[in-house]
């Protein structure tokens, strides 16, 4: 699993080197996950950090690869005691600038599992964000999105539970590094 993700962003940083016309941005930072549906029967709060890559490809498109560590953690009362969601999810996807700060864009790939009992999942993600200077070069990039997780887990048994994805708003805050 770790070699497939140092092996990815190796893939990745050698294809940004290549890109002389378009600077990529590497964003790092905190993760939000307010989980909705049925998810929120058995989490309340997630909790990650992550890294992504944005390398243009024209003025107003980027590829992104995402990736990082998430928790959700398990609801304990006496009816319940769920175990935590620990996954990494890894994502690739496409992003369209609006506005010079203003993007949308989506994002598709899996979910590795860090707990026993637990697979890999499709990860999916439709999104928007913002891109707030401070100073200089200096950036940060408030992102919002949904994010389902898609795929069956051995572990969770919900009586409401009819659907197989677990739906989320995922909220990100990361400081931007430019490579101009």
């Amino acid at each position: 699993m770790f070699k497939l993700l140092v092996s990815t962003f190796c893939l990745v940083s050698f294809f940004v080197s290549s890109m002389a016309q378009h600077a990529p941005n590497i964003g790092i930072g905190p993760e939000l996950g307010l989980p909705s549906g049925n998810f929120a029967n058995v989490s309340g709060v997630g909790l990650g950090a992550s890294l992504k890559i944005d390398v243009p490809v024209s003025a107003n498109f980027a590829l992104t690869l995402h990736g990082g560590f998430m928790n959700f953690f398990g609801k304990h009362n006496y009816l319940q005691n769920v175990k935590d969601f620990t996954y990494l999810p890894v994502k690739a996807g496409l992003k369209y600038q609006l506005s010079e700060s203003f993007y949308a864009e989506g994002q598709i790939g899996a979910g590795f599992p860090l707990n026993d009992g637990q697979k890999t999942l499709l990860v999916w993600a439709p999104g928007f964000g913002n891109v707030f200077k401070i100073s200089g070069k200096n950036r940060l990039d408030l992102g919002i999105r949904y994010e389902g997780w898609t795929g069956k887990n051995d572990q969770v048994v919900v009586l409401s539970q009819s659907s197989n994805t677990k739906g989320f708003l995922g909220i990100r805050f990361a400081y931007l590094f430019n490579f101009n």
